[in-house]
Formats: structure tokens, C-alpha cells, sequence
């Protein structure tokens, strides 16, 4: 075997095994994202649960008397959910934010965006989960209804 034909298996081996680590690397990086990405799913449908039990509890006291279109974030306090304005990211990384908006509907009760009758039975509410990746900000956003099933 020549000096040539060893440089030459020498190079073909160290492009291999450096293709295999950057593809290892790649492997890790999808992984992890995919993990932050379902957490922050879950975390927004942790938000949307807690919004309904607050909800269930009364929805005169807990959601109506909120600013809409005002962001809050929900907190686990005395062993139970409450909004406040304030809060502190979720596991360092996660944030999430809630927004209550109003519901207006026409004569036909068909829901509206605007010129028509608030509906105050009813809240829209938009729980927002974001989180730092990559030097970037990746956000995930949930919309849902709030009805007042129970009269309270």
C-alpha cells in the first residue's frame, strides 16, 4: 500500500466519521426542540384548564371583572389557580400569558367581531406559550370560549 492510497482511506474515513457526528449533533438538536415544543403544548393546555376552573368556580368573580385585551398570567397559589398581572417564567424557560376578550354577537346570536352586542356570558380567551430556541422567540397560541354553563 502507498503513502497515496493511505492519505487517500485516512481522508475518506474522517470526512465518514465527521458526517456521522454532525449528524448526530442535527439528531440532538431536533430532539430537544420536538421536547420544548410539546411542553409548551401542554403547558398551553395546562392555562386553558386553569381558566376553566376558574371559570367553574364563578365566572361573575374570577374572569368577567378582568381588563380585556389586558395579558395575564395564571399562578398557582394555596393550591389553587389564580390570575394575576405579574409572574415568573415556568421552569425557567416558558412563558405564558393570557389574554380575555369580549364576545359580540348579532340578532341571529351568530358571534361577531365587532358592531354588534357584547355577550356577557361569554369570554374569549387566548393562552399564549412562548420560549427562547436558537436566539429566536417560538410561540405556541391556543383560542377557546369561555361560556357560563354554571350561572355564577
Amino acid at each position: 500500500m502507498s503513502l497515496a492510497e493511505v492519505v487517500i482511506a485516512a481522508t475518506v474515513i474522517t470526512v465518514f466519521l465527521t458526517a456521522l457526528v454532525g449528524l448526530y449533533n442535527l439528531q440532538l438538536k431536533v430532539i430537544f426542540g420536538s421536547a420544548r415544543q410539546i411542553k409548551a403544548g401542554f403547558l398551553g393546555e395546562e392555562g386553558q384548564e386553569g381558566v376553566k376552573y376558574l371559570r367553574n368556580l364563578s365566572l361573575s368573580a374570577n374572569i368577567v371583572p378582568l381588563t380585556t385585551g389586558a395579558t395575564y398570567r395564571l399562578v398557582w397559589q394555596e393550591g389553587k389557580w389564580a390570575v394575576t398581572s405579574s409572574g415568573a417564567y415556568i421552569d425557567g424557560l416558558y412563558d405564558r400569558t393570557i389574554v380575555f376578550d369580549s364576545v359580540e354577537r348579532d340578532a341571529q346570536s351568530n358571534i361577531v367581531s365587532s358592531g354588534s352586542t357584547v355577550d356577557p356570558n361569554i369570554r374569549k380567551v387566548t393562552v399564549t406559550t412562548s420560549w427562547l430556541e436558537r436566539s429566536a422567540t417560538s410561540t405556541r397560541v391556543l383560542t377557546t370560549y369561555l361560556v357560563n354553563l354554571f350561572d355564577n
